[in-house]
């Protein structure tokens, strides 16, 4: 075991000496190819600490004062990403971008009206899990954003982790309060909307519904992947969402209530606004209350049903009682800033309809067909990408029948997509009988899926509200998702249904596709999959029907967020040319962009970042300026380099030390972020590192903690290939070439080979050998012999290794691309990468603690089947908590002691000596185990405040 004797003196660290370290080290690279600057300061700092020349405290003290200057950092790179200045700017630029509006309109109201008839843009609030910081560092990070960024010495005061307990009801109320914010931005916006527009167009201008964009939100909603989300859940959040939209319809018109004058129109009117709210608040209170009891008490289900279905007229099912009061206000009052004020609130009311924003419910293609499967129950629909199976279900749209469902029906089903249907069914009786309903349904890469879902809808009677929207996000899906979409709108009872809801619905993302074929070629896939839709759309002449197109992606670069701001991050998920495209077709198309879990929301973390977000959203809808850009007239050097890039990239998945650095520790260098599991259904623990089951958010999380973004700037060189100079004329003339170069060269900035080789070296049988060679430490030379034993048959190192070798002969032509563009390349590292590396090397010092107390383990009887062998394994792979259970269930250490005042009639000399070597196990093995894996995890969290967000 180790000494614990303290150290009277122990030395403090210097932040600065430790990255002048580094510097000096870098300089020693070309005379010493093998030198490692990051692990050589962490063998440094790992010797003087298990030394105790420095103490663990000293360590965390100096992690710690970096991660607070990366979250600052981070936290000022969101200001600059949403594009905040201050609110009088972003004002500014919306009513100049109305007023724009207005002149196009040559003094026409009704050209006007029709301009702002349809929201071209949307935001959605998704629940994926990227939760990895509390709720007080989140505000804490907005609160520096929106404050003076000239500020010096910063304080966080806070710890670097999530939640202690991250529970969907936690994501709600997070996606809440974000909404919130949406909602005051939203009435805000509408403010000046007004006040630009009845400047140009009189009073008649109030009467106007402008759909400035949407809002939306899946958290509660979301069963892909997760059998977790009863219907009773669902259902109850949606009441809840209800009652906080009129409740906060009615805070907000009790203020403007006291503006009214005293005259007995406005106020009889005022009043009846005011009744029908605190009615329809009192029969949502009785719905929750009911669902609520049902929900602890499931005998209860035939009278909780009673309860919300009963109809007493009280309950609002529509928001047009209320608009047709807020337009008889408009007219009987004369202040024109009234008349605004009303108009903007009854704006806001048309946006969200009867709940704080839109809902999206979300499954996935194999829960839909299984349904479909269960409800048939026929022999044919084993395989449902057949001719005669698709005409088989064509033909049960067209003789569909009328089913009806009640929460009997609905708590007795047991297939997920039919009971989602038969949720929505409910929804719209009895909550929002009005507000449409997306429908997503991932993974689809069949027509026959969406099919069936809108037979689904059809025999629920839901297809009128209910948006179906197909997810194409594998690389098979965006190659096939243009054919799929094609075959659908031959179809009749697709048309109908599309033209029945004047809109076609698609879906695209970054999960698969990012990490199958790498983030570059994703985007040129996805983007390509565009161009595709839009010439199937004119050619399908499919009229008066827009085309909804959701943007799923992440919060950082390998998940389809742009470094830059708002509107580049926009642009470059609906590229200049794909909305051109659309445009030139005359076809209406709508761009809705993802904003994912905990990262996602901080955009939305106060009223004045959000007003900022909002508005740069809302002004997103205009159609590009036509322009050449040479990428697209090049169109056989775009598609080679397309497939040399997705080429590299599959390689690299293929290649085992991808899958190592991926399984080494897997998920267990990482705080958990979210509700959702962290394996996918049916996931076992051999599939750890393997690419192809692990889920996207950690798959790049993992690749950030490693210190390389493989997925984002690896190929680059390969894919230009021989043409070098063509590429780089193009390049210099090209936006969209450079929009994706300077995706790959942030990411180059903060990626270190270094960092990922010097993560590897922990597994190395060799150094563990060398350190007890040297007979420098000898107090754990017997660790440092079974650390070097165990590992000596372990390939992770030397697997990891050649992946190092294989990037960096790529790095070397990427470096010289940048170089010829004047682009910045993070050859020599800024002072912003030089502290991640510093955090990676006291990270790897605290993992070679670990690493140092589990060869320490006492043998014990195998415990539930593990052996010690295998207790050391899963210590080295940062199982620590499981590793902990197991381990004090083999000596469990009790603080009972014999008190001395107590007088046994019977001596005894003999005092247990296994409780004080128990107690010695836990103090000295045990519990600081469990300290370095939490500073370890915490250090993680650090990490990723410099790729701006988790995964």
């Amino acid at each position: 075991m180790q000494d614990t004797t303290r150290v009277e003196h122990s030395a403090e660290l210097d932040e600065l000496a430790l990255i002048e370290e580094l510097k000096r080290l870098r300089t020693q690279i070309p005379d010493n190819p093998s030198l490692n600057p990051i692990l050589n300061v962490a063998f440094d700092l790992s010797r003087r600490l298990e030394s105790q020349a420095i103490t663990f405290d000293a360590v965390k003290n100096l992690a710690g004062r970096l991660m607070d200057r990366a979250c600052v950092r981070r936290a000022r790179r969101l200001r600059d990403k949403v594009g905040y200045v201050d609110q009088a700017t972003t004002l500014k630029d919306f009513t100049a971008y109305v007023e724009k509006t207005a002149n196009e309109a040559a003094g026409s109201i009704e050209a006007f009206a029709q301009r702002w008839s349809r929201a071209r843009t949307g935001i959605v609030m998704t629940a994926h899990p990227t939760f990895g910081l509390s709720d007080a560092l989140y505000r804490r990070m907005v609160e520096i954003a929106v404050a003076d960024p000239s500020a010096k010495e910063v304080q966080i005061g806070i710890p670097h982790r999530p939640e202690e307990t991250l529970t969907l009801r936690h994501e709600h109320k997070c996606v809440q309060e974000a909404i919130r914010n949406l909602r005051n931005a939203y009435e805000e916006l509408l403010h000046a909307f007004f006040s630009v527009s009845s400047q140009k167009f009189g009073e008649a201008a109030f009467k106007l519904r402008p759909k400035l964009a949407t809002m939306a939100s899946w958290v509660g909603y979301d069963l892909d992947g997760r059998n977790d989300i009863s219907w009773t859940f669902s259902f109850h959040v949606r009441l809840l969402e209800k009652r906080a939209a009129l409740a906060d319809i009615r805070e907000r018109f009790v203020v403007l209530k006291h503006k009214l004058d005293d005259a007995d129109g406005p106020q009889r009117i005022a009043r009846q606004i005011v009744g029908k709210l605190d009615l329809g608040i009192a029969a949502v209170d009785e719905q929750i209350k009911a669902i609520e009891q049902f929900e602890n008490d499931h005998d209860y289900l035939t009278k909780a049903a009673n309860v919300i279905t009963k109809s007493d007229g009280y309950n609002l099912l529509t928001v047009e009682p209320l608009q047709t009061l807020f337009e008889q206000l408009i007219d009987s009052v004369e202040a024109p800033q009234v008349k605004r004020a009303i108009a903007a609130l009854s704006g806001l009311v048309a946006a969200t309809g009867l709940g704080t924003s839109h809902i999206h419910l979300r499954i996935n293609a194999l829960q839909l067909n299984n349904a479909f499967r269960a409800y048939v129950h026929e022999p044919w629909t084993r395989d449902l990408t057949e001719r005669q199976s698709l005409a088989r279900i064509v033909d049960m749209i067209k003789n569909c029948p009328q089913e009806t469902v009640n929460f009997s029906t609905l708590d007795l089903e047991t297939a997920t997509a039919i009971r989602q249907f038969a949720l929505t069914a409910q929804i719209q009786k009895h909550v929002d009988r009005e507000t449409p309903i997306r429908f997503l349904i991932a993974e689809a890469e069949s027509p026959a899926t969406i099919l069936i879902a809108v037979f689904f809808a059809k025999l629920f009677g839901v297809d009128h509200i209910t948006d179906i929207s197909p997810l194409f996000e594998t690389p098979s899906g965006l190659e096939n998702g243009a054919r799929i979409m094609e075959r659908l709108v031959e179809e009749d009872t697709y048309r109908d249904y599309v033209q029945g809801r004047k809109r076609l619905s698609i879906q695209t993302g970054f999960s698969d596709a990012g990490r199958f074929i790498g983030q570059i070629p994703a985007t040129l896939a996805i983007e390509r999959y565009y161009d595709s839709l839009s010439a199937l759309v004119a050619k399908a002449k499919l009229q008066n029907v827009e085309t909804l197109i959701f943007s799923t992606h992440g919060e950082s670069m390998g998940r389809g967020a742009h470094p830059g701001d708002l509107h580049q991050r926009l642009h470059y998920l609906m590229t200049d040319e794909s909305r051109r495209r659309f445009a030139d077709a005359k076809i209406p198309v709508k761009h809705e962009t993802s904003f994912q879990g905990g990262d996602g929301y901080m955009t939305f973390g106060n009223r004045a970042l959000t007003t900022r977000a909002l508005a740069t959203v809302v002004m997103d809808g205009e159609i590009p300026e036509e322009t050449i850009d040479p990428f697209y007239t090049e169109q056989n050097f775009n598609l080679d380099f397309f497939l040399r890039l997705r080429a590299f990239q599959q390689k690299l998945f293929a290649h085992d030390g991808y899958r190592a650095v991926l399984g080494a520790f897997g998920a267990n260098l990482l705080f958990k972020t979210g509700s959702r599991p962290v394996k996918r259904q049916g996931e076992h623990t051999s599939d750890r590192g393997n690419p192809a089951r692990m889920r996207a958010i950690p798959n790049n999380a993992i690749l950030q903690q490693f210190g390389y973004l493989a997925n984002v700037v690896a190929g680059l060189g390969i894919a230009v290939g021989s043409e070098v100079d063509h590429f780089n004329k193009l390049a210099r003339s090209s936006k969209r070439l450079q929009s994706m170069l300077a995706m790959v060269a942030h990411a180059k900035t903060i990626s270190s080979l270094n960092a990922m080789g010097a993560n590897a070296k922990i597994f190395d049988a060799g150094f563990w050998a060398a350190r007890a060679s040297w007979g420098r430490e000898q107090a754990l030379n017997s660790a440092f012999r079974t650390l070097a034993t165990h590992l000596l048959p372990d390939d992770r190192e030397s697997d990891i290794a050649e992946l190092v070798h294989l990037l960096r002969l790529d790095a070397i032509d990427l470096h010289a691309i940048l170089t010829d563009l004047n682009i910045e390349d993070g050859m020599t590292p800024d002072e912003n990468r030089l502290e991640l590396d510093l955090l990676q090397a006291i990270r790897l010092a605290v993992m070679m603690r670990i690493f140092i107390l589990a060869a320490q383990l006492p043998r014990f009887t195998p415990q539930d089947g593990l052996s010690h062998t295998q207790v050391l394994e899963m210590a080295l792979g940062l199982d620590i908590p499981d590793v902990l259970a197991v381990l004090r269930k083999a000596f469990p250490h009790s603080n009972r002691k014999i008190d001395e005042k107590d007088e046994f009639n019977e001596p005894a000399s003999y005092r247990p000596r296994g409780v004080n070597d128990y107690g010695r196990l836990e103090t000295e093995i045990l519990t600081p185990m469990e300290n370095s894996y939490e500073f370890v995890r915490e250090i993680g969290t650090g990490i990723s405040h410099h790729f701006g967000a988790f995964g």
